[in-house]
């Protein structure tokens, strides 16, 4: 059991490593995908999460959050915002997640594929500068330690419902 959970953190490090690499050459000049179809993704994601949510220590950091309002209004409207906080999540988040990895792999890979249709929905310009808002965010999230990893997983509901809004917006 102990070799097949080793297996599969390799094949998390692989598909995370191929993810990033296939994301960073995608162009955005592809159709977006149905709405409904968006939607019905998020709202697998809001069940798995939920699941993953249960396999990390509860957030006890009360008085830090790393999804903020602001946060909230940047997403609903800035493309780059959106792209660097599922970059964020993607590389940061679930790239230093090792915690029951055995059962995590398939919401990693169902996330990035969500990430992968937006993309789609998204036609922005990739800038190389990060936002001052996620390089906050980040040092926040490795302020804290590993708490920081738990706290973002505490917060993908938040996430999601951003995602969830920010399809209903889109014509």
């Amino acid at each position: 059991m102990r070799a097949n959970c080793i297996l599969k953190s390799g094949l998390l490090f692989v598909t995370l490593s191929l993810a990033i690499a296939k994301h960073k050459q995608s162009s955005f000049a592809k159709s977006c995908y149905p709405r409904g179809t968006l939607s019905r993704a998020v709202d697998m994601l809001y069940v798995k999460a939920a699941r993953l949510k249960a396999t990390v220590p509860e957030d006890r950091i009360k008085n830090i959050r790393l999804l903020k309002k602001k946060s909230k209004r940047l997403f609903m409207k800035n493309c780059r915002f959106q792209e660097q906080l599922l970059s964020f999540f993607m590389e940061d988040v679930f790239g230093r997640l090792q915690l029951q990895v055995c059962k995590e792999i398939h919401f990693v890979e169902e996330f990035h594929s969500l990430r992968q249709k937006l993309s789609r929905c998204i036609s922005c310009a990739s800038s190389a500068r990060e936002m001052k808002s996620i390089a906050r965010m980040k040092r926040t999230f490795y302020g804290i330690g590993n708490k920081g990893i738990y706290k973002a997983i505490n917060e993908l509901d938040i996430l999601l419902s951003w995602i969830k809004q920010f399809l209903e917006s889109i014509n």
